[in-house]
């Protein structure tokens, strides 16, 4: 019996050893209702939910990509086609926008420095240095850390103490049976100098247990000389010690959960900085086609200036003759409007520069700075064509908040993994053995201990259960809905996403529209108004009819610069909120994001 017990604990260790340290082949939970899932099943799961969170939303949606919208002619630019260079030459010419004299409200004695800014270098100037980047990213390098930190748990520890003791100490004597004059066998003081040594080695396991091996050293010298053999004596020992649950914590699924969840919270710290990095793009572009928006209704404000003073001035010169006090006035105050039309825009514009500068956070283009920036790059007019289910399926693929909502699943299942098992009793094996020596020396006390002559072993169950479960089973069911609520909030996700692209892609159709249009709307007020220019060079006298019809057209055609240019504008901030629902921003402005690249996750082409 004692041969076979000795056996019998050798072989758990040497199971342990060999299988890569979990003890056990198959799950204590067996075919039970409930048994925790396998990865298999609980990737199967997300899978399920992702497909049908995305089969509801495109089963419907079109399958064919629609015509493509813009880049034709309307009746207007074929009737006026002969003389569209010059139409184009009349009022406001706000595609050059580095022709505004004034671009800023001057805060200083000294005049505003123009620096030309392109999109991408905006771009590439508020990712690197946006300051809610830099907090995403920070974040991101916490949470791997934190994935660090839990791996480091399976880590080997290892150990060392040393020491000394010195035992000078009374105890009962024995005396030797027969001994007439009392004499005794061994004294009844202990006097001994004992040095410790000692050196362990050990390392949690993924089956949820620990495994340990130590040992120990100690040189005992007995101060009383002739009464202990071997004297000064080595004792040394050898303990080899393993724990493991049988029921609650058993298993790679319990003990490495809190390493999942790490991996979990550091893919999720990813995809934020993914998100904040479409969300900075955009905003980029978004900001910058303000500008252009902005810079362009200076100059469109600047152009009814002077064409009013030029009104103006010719009925200065005409009041001696046929010109109306009227009239004159008349003009002046039309002028003097219009001047407080410039001061509006140019304080407009000062506020779009200032919060393009603010988001793209450059050393060279500081908020408190007075530089003048003018945008070098101009809206595109190039043709649209809508691919809605194409869209959402990107967005499925690379939006942030899809992917983060589906590691919420995932950690969610894990959690309810962990609390399942948590509702098993607790059931815990102890072993441990241990291999002495004992000589004059410590290479023969080693030596005893290889020869294994002297061996002691031990082995137990610890069992617990609480009556009645109440506080496991409660956090069970809270687990279990608490991964209900994550997905709810996955089709919420995908719900949002699609609601995104569908009304991105709507503004990229219908500004894109609006672009042909306007350009239309643009050329014929441009007629409109060159007509009544060839009247006036007919006309004898200016009557009052006549001048606020001039300056009517003035303002409409002032109006029909904006319309268009607001279209433009409107159609490229469109496009780049379609790139940040449909998670494609940063590829289409030529950034590379790897989240496998620790430290450094994104660069430019």
């Amino acid at each position: 019996m004692h041969l076979r017990l000795v056996a019998a604990v050798r072989s758990v260790f040497i199971a342990s050893l060999a299988g890569g340290l979990p003890i056990a082949c198959q799950t204590p939970y067996g075919d039970r209702p409930n048994a925790i899932p396998s990865q298999e099943a609980l990737s199967a799961r997300i899978d399920a939910a992702m497909k049908g969170g995305a089969e509801r939303q495109i089963v419907k949606s079109p399958a064919q990509a629609a015509p493509s919208v813009g880049g034709g002619e309307t009746d207007v630019d074929r009737m006026l086609a002969a003389r569209r260079v010059e139409l184009n030459a009349i009022g406001p010419q706000s595609a050059e926008l580095a022709g505004t004299v004034s671009g800023v409200v001057a805060l200083g004695n000294e005049a505003p420095t123009r620096v030309a800014l392109t999109l991408q270098s905006a771009i590439e100037s508020a990712v690197r240095n946006n300051l809610e980047t830099d907090v995403a990213r920070l974040q991101e390098a916490i949470n791997a850390d934190d994935l660090t930190r839990a791996e480091a748990a399976f880590d080997w520890v290892v150990g060392a103490s040393v020491g000394y003791e010195s035992n000078d100490r009374p105890s009962v004597g024995i005396i030797f049976p027969g001994s007439s004059n009392g004499a005794t066998v061994i004294p009844n003081v202990t006097s001994q100098h004992n040095y410790l040594f000692g050196a362990s080695v050990g390392k949690a396991l993924t089956s949820g247990g620990a495994l340990s091996i130590s040992g120990q050293a100690n040189r005992v010298d007995n101060l009383q000389e002739g009464l202990y053999t071997p004297d000064p004596a080595w004792s040394s020992a050898v303990t080899l010690g393993l724990s493991q649950p049988l029921l609650r914590g058993f298993g790679e699924d319990v003990a490495l959960a809190q390493v999942q969840l790490a991996a979990n919270s550091d893919r999720q710290a990813t995809e934020a900085l993914r998100g904040r990095l479409l969300s900075v793009v955009a905003q980029t572009q978004q900001a910058y086609w303000s500008l252009v928006s902005a810079r362009a209704r200076l100059v469109s404000a600047e152009w009814l200036v002077s064409v009013g003073e030029e009104v103006r001035n010719v009925l200065a010169k005409r009041r001696e003759f046929d010109a109306t006090l009227a009239q004159y006035a008349n003009a002046v105050a039309t002028v003097e409007q219009r001047k407080a039309i410039v001061i509006e825009a140019r304080r407009r514009l000062s506020e779009a520069g200032n919060t393009l500068k603010s988001i793209i956070n450059s050393a060279d283009l500081p908020v408190g700075g007075e530089a003048d920036v003018v945008p070098a790059d101009m809206p595109s007019d190039a043709p649209f064509q809508a691919n809605l289910r194409q869209s959402i399926e990107q967005a499925f693929a690379k939006s942030p908040s899809i992917q983060q909502a589906l590691i919420s699943i995932d950690s969610a299942t894990i959690n309810t993994t962990v609390a399942e098992n948590g509702t098993l009793p607790q059931l815990d094996l102890a072993t441990n053995m241990t291999w002495f020596g004992l000589n004059e020396s410590l290479t023969d006390s080693t030596s005893n201990i290889t020869d294994g002559d002297f061996v002691s072993y031990a082995a137990g169950l610890q069992f617990s259960y609480a009556l009645g479960n109440r506080a496991a089973e409660a956090s069970y069911r809270q687990a279990r809905m608490r991964r209900s609520q994550t997905f709810v909030a996955y089709e919420q996700s995908v719900q949002g996403a699609v609601l995104a692209v569908k009304n991105a892609m709507t503004d990229c159709v219908s500004y894109r529209q609006l672009v042909d249009q306007n350009r239309s709307y643009r050329i014929a007020q441009a007629e409109n108004l060159r007509a009544l220019l060839v009247d006036e060079k007919t006309q004898a006298a200016l009557t009052p009819e006549f001048l606020q019809l001039k300056f009517q057209l003035q303002n409409g055609l002032a109006a029909a610069e904006d319309a268009y240019f607001a279209s433009l504008v409107g159609y490229q901030s469109a496009i780049a909120a379609l790139q940040q629902a449909t998670g494609t921003g940063l590829e289409a402005n030529r950034i590379e994001f790897d989240p496998g690249q620790p430290g450094k996750k994104f660069g430019f082409k």
